[in-house]
């Protein structure tokens, strides 16, 4: 499996390919082929970067939200009198 970084180092150097193809005009068949791998690598990369996320969303969904009411001044004076 690759690393982060090795998947990081192809997307620059596809994305490099490829602006130096549409600057030269290549073959659209080139262009689509370089984009669709570029489309790839980051495909992989997104998959590699929320392996370790999956742990922290699952923790954000397991919280409990408290919410107080909202208590206005005169509901309030309410409450304190006698």
């Amino acid at each position: 499996m690759a690393s982060v970084g090795s998947i990081n180092q192809e997307i620059a150097q596809q994305t490099a390919l490829l602006n130096e193809l549409r600057l030269n005009r290549a073959d659209a068949a080139a262009v689509d082929e370089v984009k669709k791998k570029l489309g790839e690598l980051k495909r992989s990369l997104a998959s590699l970067n929320s392996g370790g996320g999956a742990k922290d969303a699952g923790k954000k969904k397991e919280r409990l939200l408290l919410k107080t009411a909202k208590v206005s001044a005169h509901t309030q004076d309410h409450l304190h009198c006698p």
